[in-house]
């Protein structure tokens, strides 16, 4: 008769319940390391690059966001530095302007990931 450590490894292995909520976890996880390159999200969350393209195909996303992203830090980092050192009144609008649809843009990246995941 086997021990009761072995039918509760058994048991916790084949329960779908716990590799659904440990995936579901691991797709609500992915959304705060969309920022990094895929190989420092991917050893932040202890998963295999592999492993996060494919949740990441399987939910509709083909390229991983961080490139991007990480273009519009430095476009919105480049107009935050110049719009203090400008005095004039008509460029310092234009420059805000140009710093609020970079950072829609920017959120409406994390919203887009996020209703996907």
């Amino acid at each position: 008769m086997p021990s009761s450590s072995v039918i509760q490894q058994h048991s916790h292995a084949t329960d779908p319940s716990s590799s659904i909520s440990r995936r579901k976890k691991c797709t609500d996880d992915i959304v705060w390391f969309i920022h990094l390159p895929m190989r420092q999200a991917a050893m932040a969350l202890g998963m295999s690059c592999a492993t996060i393209q494919r949740t990441c195909r399987r939910n509709g996303i083909q390229r991983w966001p961080s490139r991007k992203i990480g273009a519009l830090d430095r476009k919105i980092a480049k107009l935050e530095n110049n719009m203090f050192l400008k005095r004039d009144r008509v460029k310092r609008a234009k420059m805000l302007d140009e710093w609020n649809k970079l950072s829609r843009e920017r959120m409406d990246i994390y919203c887009y990931f996020m209703s996907l995941i």
